[in-house]
């Protein structure tokens, strides 16, 4: 069983879960894992080394490819290299790991305030063909004005990996791990290597079970933020 490591990252065996080639995306379903061990070294293939977490980024020592990969959660984190003139974006999941749970968001405009956490799956439908995406957070419709791309995640939101179900439509998941307080309004963000978007205002229904939903998208994210302002 892994371990939560004091630097934000949990010990364990990682698993490829999205592989996108300047902004195609590929498979990834045979790549070994990568298992970070909680005496503080690794292994990959044949790879060998020792892994540190600093400023919220992976480092392994025996990896001049690969680079540092940035932290997205205590189970999460991604590396994006260039090779053979192509960028690549490759995302890590830990096999058994627990993520941390964000503390409960303050009310913010919308429905009113609930209590009861749920799971949400959403999709997301565009008008516009999209490509490239690796990931989502979903923000606290108070927090969204505020939120950077990369920046360290406000309290009340969550984040995880994006699928591309079509060139017009993005699924995405929450987990058992990651859920979010009922009756609150939420931003959508999707992220891609170099920027994060809002592209849908989610209402949370005061429910108690997990919700499922498909909400219009854009990636006019000026007006995804101005409706998500009004009462």
């Amino acid at each position: 069983m892994a371990q939560s490591s004091p630097d934000g990252l949990a010990e364990g065996s990682y698993r490829c879960t999205s592989y996108n080639v300047s902004g195609a995306g590929g498979s990834c379903a045979n790549f070994p894992r990568l298992v970070l061990d909680a005496d503080g070294t690794y292994q990959y293939s044949s790879t060998t080394g020792e892994w540190t977490v600093i400023g919220g980024r992976l480092y392994l020592s025996a990896s001049e490819l690969w680079g540092p990969g940035l932290v997205l959660g205590r189970d999460t984190v991604r590396f994006e290299y260039d090779y053979n003139g192509r960028h690549m974006t490759v995302a890590w999941v830990c096999a058994g790991c627990s993520a941390a749970v964000a503390p409960p968001a303050a009310p913010g405009p919308g429905p009113a305030a609930g209590g009861t956490s749920i799971g949400v799956t959403l999709t997301l439908q565009f008008r516009e063909s999209i490509g490239g995406v690796s990931g989502y957070v979903i923000v606290p419709a108070t927090a969204a004005r505020t939120y950077e791309h990369n920046a360290p995640l406000p309290p009340g939101a969550v984040m995880g990996l994006a699928r591309e179900a079509s060139s017009t439509s993005v699924l995405l998941a929450t987990n058992r791990d990651n859920r979010l307080p009922s009756g609150r309004r939420y931003v959508v963000f999707l992220s891609w290597p170099r920027e994060s978007i809002p592209v849908a205002v989610l209402d949370l229904p005061s429910v108690t079970t997990d919700y499922t939903a498909t909400l219009d998208a854009t990636l006019d994210g000026a007006s995804v933020l101005a409706r998500a302002d009004r009462q």
